[in-house]
């Protein structure tokens, strides 16, 4: 996977591009633990790209969910495939996320 960040204002947005599963989910949590570093507290997922993700991405997806609440930040996601949409959908995390 490969994970590009840009600014857009206040928001910085990583896009996701590739698989989100076991192998690439250090990733991401390396990624957002640098962001948190920095003092970034409003970030945008563009998922544009992303077509799949595991059980891994997932517990990725709701540490940053839950730091975003912890900290009063915001945590978006932008462009998600309809393939990833349903298992947001069917593990409920479509009613605890936000969408764009």
């Amino acid at each position: 996977m490969e994970i590009k960040l840009n600014e857009e204002g206040a928001t910085t947005v990583v896009s996701l591009v590739g698989r989100l599963d076991t192998t690439t989910a250090p990733q991401l949590e390396e990624c957002s633990n640098e962001l948190n570093a920095k003092g970034v507290t409003s970030i945008a997922v563009n998922m544009a790209e992303c077509d799949f993700v595991s059980s891994a991405g997932l517990r990725v997806i709701v540490a940053m969910q839950k730091r975003a609440v912890s900290t009063g930040g915001s945590l978006e996601f932008r462009n998600v495939q309809p393939e990833v949409m349903d298992v947001f959908d069917m593990t409920g995390f479509s009613k605890i996320l936000t969408f764009a």
